[in-house]
């Protein structure tokens, strides 16, 4: 990707490559885009295990959160184009967003959503103005290179999927191996990093004003040197009623042309967002999530135990259930460039692709990819309930009684133990009912398998030389899933308190392969760079100059509008449902919105052509999209 050194438009006119600013740009925002995927990567399954949220509530609250995250956007260009800039905006929203990453990892409820509250603010301010900002320095330093903005606005977007493989990859495995507390940090850590980046670019973006419209009513004189709190200066553009008139019909007309396509794309972003709930909750309880070498069942996927430990060092290599999402930003970036190459290739022969003919593919495959998760959801096994025990030893799966509460565990007596369970029971003499985190606790007690064998649990601890994994089995043990010896070697013997919890689980034998979901990724991540980039742009390129923000910011909100109107009610439903059934729901729901996009594309296609031809003859410049 070629560089250039110049900074401003008039020195040096013939530039054609990207200016200094945009690595700033690219790597602020990939520091900021790890740090907003990293903690969102966990987040669902930290509600659920961490925080006592049932599913059906972990799902609305993750879409209320993503569409706070979006609906910002429209504050933070209201704020941008009128009082501070797109700079300071920035800048000042960066801080709150940093204490909140800290604030994250508290496990109390009420901390851990005011510290969302937060995310959501600085995050969303953020996202419609460093994209615009980098717009308009293209505008100022490359002016009429409309194929280099182009591709800079797709690496813009790969910069951001880099920072989320990075992140959602690396944070669940921080989870499993540190903790909730500790993998929080690492977010944090890169949004502090990511200010900084940003901060030191600043000579390097284009130069900010804001232009105010005053009604001409002979009397106002505009001061002579005007100025905003941030220091940008302020010019004062004096219109007659009937030109003010006339700027507010062209927004609202900006606004109709463009707000059924952004009002459709929508339905993209629902399916889209529920990769951070409902793809997670599916993977962990209907997938077997090895990706090579020997699977729980004893059987193997694409290689054998033997390859696979000549290769990366160990028999089974898989992921969490939350890290692969990490497979999408990864597509990106695969396919981003390949993306760039066709579409600049097709243009130099002439074949101009439509911004909505590239959104129409997408709601195509954004449909199958929802046809795939159903196919793996019928093939999958049907959900038990069952208890989990956890220890710092690991965690074992065991059949549930019929009927068993957890809050109605009594104690009547610390000398009579209560027992709980069927083919195999705990007893404790000590339960203790956690109401926040819905989990049952105890310090001392045993374990007894179907065959009368007892495990003893002593300080929260079982003991280090109780039955191997086939001996658990055999004693009626759904799943057991002890650490190995290294890991055990590692855990500390101080007091602990072990917990039992009613969970969904599928056989091991009965789960499917995790390649399903990665195959539904594959296809949804190309739908995502025919909708979301074509978005991006569109957004800014069909706004007038005085609300490029404002629009950009619009079609941010059409993805909290997706998770608020649309995902918050449905995901309630994913706990309730078959999740084949589930998913196919949302493919034919696609089906219907290719329909219905098909005639808005082309009033607005129309609409297009035609203000291009207006802007032509009064200006003699025609931008197109």
């Amino acid at each position: 990707m070629a560089i250039d050194t110049s900074t401003t438009a008039g020195t040096t006119p013939q530039a054609t490559g990207h200016p200094i600013g945009f690595w700033f740009f690219f790597w602020g925002e990939f520091a900021e885009r790890s740090s907003y995927y990293g903690m969102r990567a966990i987040l669902a399954l930290y509600m659920t295990q961490k925080l006592g949220v049932d599913k059906a509530d972990a799902g609305t609250f993750m879409s209320f959160f993503i569409a706070a995250c979006y609906f910002f956007p429209l504050l933070g260009g209201y704020l941008a184009d009128t009082f501070f800039g797109k700079y300071w905006t920035i800048v000042g929203f960066s801080l709150p967003y940093v204490v909140a990453q800290f604030l994250v990892g508290i496990e109390n409820q009420y901390v851990v959503f005011g510290a969302l509250t937060l995310l959501a603010m600085g995050s969303g301010v953020i996202k419609p103005n460093i994209s615009t900002l980098m717009g308009l320095t293209y505008d100022q330093q490359r002016p009429g290179q409309d194929q280099l903005r182009t591709s800079a606005f797709s690496w813009f977007y790969m910069a951001i999927n880099i920072g989320a493989a990075l992140s959602q990859f690396a944070m669940p495995w921080l989870r499993t191996k540190y903790g909730y507390q500790v993998a929080f940090l690492f977010p944090a850590g890169l949004m502090a990093l990511a200010l900084v980046i940003f901060a030191l670019g600043k000579r390097f973006y284009a130069a900010e004003k804001i232009e105010r419209k005053v009604v001409d009513d002979g009397e106002w004189k505009p001061p002579l040197e005007s100025k905003t709190l941030t220091g940008l200066p302020v010019h004062y553009k004096m219109v007659n009623p009937a030109e003010l008139a006339a700027d507010k019909a062209l927004r609202l007309q900006t606004l109709l042309r463009i707000g059924s396509v952004f009002l459709l794309a929508m339905f993209f972003w629902a399916i889209f967002d529920q990769a951070a709930s409902t793809w997670i909750f599916f993977a962990d309880t209907y997938m077997e999530t090895t990706l090579c070498g020997e699977r729980a069942d004893g059987t193997t996927m694409l290689l054998s135990g033997a390859t696979t430990e000549s290769m990366l060092g160990t028999r089974s290599f898989g992921l969490s259930a939350d890290a692969i999402q990490g497979f999408n930003p990864v597509f990106i970036i695969i396919l981003v460039p390949v993306s760039v190459w066709l579409f600049k290739t097709l243009d130099r022969k002439g074949y101009k692709v439509r911004a909505t003919q590239k959104m129409i593919i997408g709601f195509v495959l954004t449909g199958l990819a929802m046809m795939i998760m159903s196919l793996s959801g019928f093939l999958a096994g049907k959900k038990l309930e069952t208890m989990k025990l956890t220890t710092p030893e690991g965690e074992l799966i065991l059949p549930m009684s019929s009927g068993l509460k957890l809050d109605e565990v009594r104690i009547d007596s610390p000398d009579q133990p209560v027992t709980i369970g069927s083919a195999v029971r705990i007893s404790a003499s000590d339960w203790e009912y956690d109401k926040a985190k819905k989990k049952l606790q105890f310090v001392s007690g045993s374990i007894i398998l179907g065959n009368g064998q007892t495990i003893a649990v002593a300080k929260g601890h079982i003991a280090s030389n109780g039955p191997d994994d086939a001996a658990l089995k055999a004693g009626g043990v759904l799943e057991p899933l002890l650490k190995s010896a290294d890991e055990l070697a590692k855990v500390k013997g101080e007091d602990a308190k072990a917990t039992v919890e009613i969970i969904d689980w599928v056989p091991p034998a009965e789960r499917v392969t995790v390649w399903w979901q990665v195959l539904a990724y594959l296809i949804l991540t190309v739908a995502e760079i025919l909708i979301s980039v074509t978005g991006l742009e569109l957004a800014f390129v069909a706004a007038p100059p005085s609300m490029k923000s404002f629009v950009t910011g619009l079609w941010l909100a059409t993805v909290g509008l997706a998770n608020l109107v649309i995902n918050a009610p449905i995901t309630r439903l994913y706990p309730y449902m078959q999740p084949g059934v589930y998913y196919a729901m949302l493919g034919v729901a696609m089906a219907v919105v290719v329909i219905a996009f098909i005639p808005i594309a082309a009033k607005f296609n129309r609409g297009m052509a035609t203000a291009a031809s207006d802007a032509q003859i009064k200006e003699g410049d025609t931008e197109t999209v």
